[in-house]
């Protein structure tokens, strides 16, 4: 099996009987540590085993099937204007925040009244992007035997609370205000937009797509199952739909344990997660929803950056033990491999679950 076929064949009740291994992924390397270690991790590559890209060729060198890959927008959106709360005025883009130079962190949201709303609705609409997302799906097909780009695509509830600022959100989500409600059908509509861009460009090539979408931090959920259910349980409903029936599979993304999602998250069509962090039980998930594809797992803030070589073994191999037989998990850290995790560590992560990960 190439990563691709791997990578698929968890979701298929036959092809997973063929598996010759539990497939493997990240969401990505972060670029300090593949600077760190170029020598290391390039040294003794044959060029044919690279795709001299560097989205790809780190998670290649490391040993992982597959890595999150984007894809580009079908959205356009013009600077909005927008004025914060002390009457300061500020151009902003499609997430609603003030623009921070230098910084990809959270800054201030400023959708937290419906005149930002719908200037921001005004300058955002649906273009033609095909040829662009042709080009990068035919790039993902090409280098499908040596890795598998996992198409991602962002979703609704973190954009929500992000572009309104929590104090706002937290108000108007609790009194189910016109304004949060609106500003959560912007979102599923921009999701929407995305979803619809990639299938009119290139049909159900893809394979998978990946909604991300944060919805916990490490202990617990953001927001309850009901609520879930409620506010964005029919939009996601809507796109799971979308995906299943242009022939792909519709997986999500989210940080957190999110145990008590589980079940919501397949009422309304995603059939896998990845992630799996803050304490979530392997065994109770394998248990209680063996239909579920489970990606991911790896504790990134102990065993992998921290761990010593017995300690790593002994996490992957209760993780084999928990999720293997079933044959719907794809081994991986449950985030992306840090820039301060060592080489080492990395590496024997990876190799511990090759070893294990033979079926």
């Amino acid at each position: 099996m190439n990563p691709r076929e791997r990578y698929l064949a968890v979701f298929d009740e036959d092809a997973r009987q063929d598996l010759d291994q539990v497939p493997t992924f990240t969401q990505g390397v972060k670029p300090r540590f593949y600077q760190k270690y170029e020598e290391e991790l390039f040294g003794d590559m044959d060029f044919g085993q690279l795709t001299y890209n560097l989205k790809f060729d780190p998670p290649i060198a490391l040993g992982f099937d597959s890595v999150f890959g984007g894809i580009p927008s079908s959205v356009k959106v013009k600077q909005t204007e927008m004025t914060d709360e002390k009457g300061n005025k500020h151009k902003v883009g499609l997430s609603g925040q003030v623009g921070k130079k230098g910084s990809t962190f959270y800054n201030k949201g400023l959708l937290f009244n419906q005149d930002n709303l719908d200037n921001l609705k005004a300058n955002t609409q649906k273009f033609d992007n095909s040829e662009a997302i042709k080009q990068t799906i035919d790039l993902y097909e090409e280098v499908s035997d040596k890795i598998f780009p996992v198409v991602m695509v962002g979703g609704i509830f973190d954009r929500v609370w992000m572009g309104m600022q929590m104090k706002y959100f937290s108000r108007h989500y609790r009194k189910k205000t016109k304004l949060y409600k609106d500003i959560v059908k912007f979102y599923a509509q921009v999701m929407k937009w995305n979803v619809e861009g990639l299938i009119e460009a290139t049909g159900g090539r893809a394979g998978v797509v990946n909604i991300l979408d944060d919805v916990a931090f490490k202990g617990r959920l953001m927001i309850s199952p009901e609520r879930w259910e409620e506010d964005y349980g029919p939009h996601y409903k809507e796109i799971c739909d979308i995906i299943s029936d242009a022939g792909m599979i519709p997986q999500v993304h989210t940080d957190g344990d999110v145990t008590e999602l589980i079940e919501s998250f397949q009422k309304v069509g995603f059939r896998g997660l990845q992630g799996w962090e803050g304490g979530v039980d392997p065994y109770y998930v394998n248990e209680n929803f063996p239909d579920f594809v489970v990606i991911g797992f790896g504790d990134v803030s102990h065993v992998i950056p921290h761990g010593t070589k017995d300690e790593i073994e002994e996490h992957v191999k209760e993780l084999m033990d928990a999720l293997k037989e079933n044959r719907h998990y794809i081994f991986g850290p449950s985030t992306v491999v840090q820039a301060d995790d060592p080489l080492e560590n990395v590496r024997y992560f990876m190799e511990c679950g090759k070893r294990y990960g033979q079926y």
